[in-house]
């Protein structure tokens, strides 16, 4: 894949046919998913390096979209750096016991972001989402934690779950693939692929059980969970840059387009969120 196409991949500058080839590649071989990993280690390189003696915009300007993606991914750096150095100094100076060293990754507007996690789970995160994950899985489970949307195809280990928490659910998986979204004001909806799951609001007893094809929507407000038959593409397609919206109202449609362009709609009409 050309070097030149990957970072404008990278820069969410690409075309739709281009971020198309990209995904198409990256679903080809294990060996274009590592590639891609390295480039895009290398892009954050060098974005890292021309922002190092830029300063922050006072208020009362919009920040570039390309802007804002190098200042995330310095402060992430230096988040990065921090935990390395004080994980350091805990194992080698005071010597407890062993401790997890955690990732943090932060995607910002208008960006998605591909991973691979030391077990071989394979995650896509969606824009203005963040997952914290540990540098390599040794416990009983698989533990990550997640705010934002994200799609899963998890590696198959039945003694080693792999769990997600949100701040209202924790899905428990066994080897599947399936999405959650905790974007939504009004609560978070966890959609199955294949494979199976099970799903628990964090103040109820109650494990929900998924099957393909099958959307768990946790309502915030009436401290609920309901299950519903959906096609799973209408949630899903994210992942290669596809919009697919049926039967939404223009807010919610608009909402997250807002995410992608790193904009804010505003209403005239309350009528006109209403429209289907």
């Amino acid at each position: 894949m050309d070097r030149n196409v990957l970072h404008r991949f990278f820069a969410g500058t690409a075309s739709f046919e281009e971020e198309e080839a990209v995904c198409d590649w990256v679903d080809a071989s294990d060996k274009n998913r590592e590639e891609l990993i390295r480039e895009r280690k290398y892009f954050d390189v060098l974005l890292l390096h021309k922002t190092k003696n830029s300063s922050m915009v006072r208020s009362g300007h919009r920040f570039s979209l390309p802007f804002v993606i190098r200042e995330s991914l310095k402060i992430a750096a230096a988040i990065s750096v921090l935990v390395v150095s004080a994980l350091y100094i805990y194992n080698n100076v005071a010597k407890p016991a062993p401790v997890l060293a955690m990732n943090k990754l932060v995607v910002p507007p208008g960006q998605r972001a591909n991973l691979t996690l030391s077990d071989g789970t394979n995650v896509w995160l969606n824009a203005c989402s963040e997952m914290t994950y540990p540098a390599s899985f040794s416990e009983d489970t698989r533990r990550v934690s997640l705010k934002g949307e994200a799609y899963f195809d998890v590696s198959k280990d039945v003694e080693h779950p792999f769990i997600v928490v949100t701040d209202d659910v924790q899905v428990r998986v066994y080897g599947t693939s399936f999405n959650v979204n905790t974007l939504g004001a009004d609560g978070v909806r966890t959609v199955l692929v294949e494979g199976k799951v099970g799903i628990r609001g964090q103040d109820l007893d109650r494990e929900y059980v998924l099957k393909p094809n099958e959307l768990a929507f946790y309502d915030r407000n009436s401290r609920d969970m309901k299950i519903e038959t959906v096609d799973p593409d209408l949630y899903t397609l994210w992942r290669k840059g596809i919009f697919v919206f049926e039967r939404e109202t223009l807010e919610n449609i608009m909402n997250t387009l807002s995410l992608w362009y790193d904009m804010e709609v505003f209403f005239q009409s309350e009528r006109a969120k209403q429209l289907h």
